[in-house]
């Protein structure tokens, strides 16, 4: 009896071993966010060296930066990263425009950047443990909806 209950216990084990609850989850790495995009189907370049490196992707038509945050001193070991990105349309958008928009769109931190352009990030948590493959990619398609949204009020008077 007690043998057969040591056998339920291990294939219990080997069953939550299988599933998505233990499946590795994506954590502030850019090797490992670059190799997710890639396998997923997206372009996705690492740049930089030691602490400065960040991914380049795109998706939609846009190019965007995937940038590690909360880094050690090595450039390792990283909590959160950044979806960033700015645009440079003929016609920039007013700081008034700028702040409507803000104002009117909940997701997505905008401003002008040195250049007067409008840039917009996002950040995503990464720290504890990460989150599943799944919500990652959610939140990338979440992305890609708010840069989308923001690239078309960024180039609305370009297009007028």
């Amino acid at each position: 009896m007690i043998k057969h209950a040591l056998s339920g216990a291990v294939i219990a084990a080997g069953m939550l071993a299988a599933s998505p609850l233990a499946a590795k989850n994506i954590v502030a790495d850019v090797d490992q966010i670059a190799n997710l995009l890639q396998a997923e189907g997206y372009k996705a370049k690492v740049e930089g060296t030691g602490g400065d490196r960040h991914i380049k992707t795109g998706m939609a038509g846009y190019s965007f930066l995937i940038l590690p945050y909360d880094c050690n001193d090595k450039g390792d070991g990283c909590k959160s990263v950044q979806f960033y990105t700015a645009f440079t349309p003929k016609d920039k958008p007013t700081l008034e425009e700028m702040n409507t928009y803000a104002a009117e769109n909940r997701f997505g931190r905008i401003y002008l950047d040195q250049d007067r352009d409008p840039a917009i990030e996002m950040d995503i948590d990464l720290e504890v443990g990460g989150m599943s493959k799944e919500l990652f990619l959610d939140n990338l398609l979440y992305w890609e909806a708010v840069m989308v949204g923001f690239a078309e009020f960024s180039f609305k008077k370009d297009n007028d």
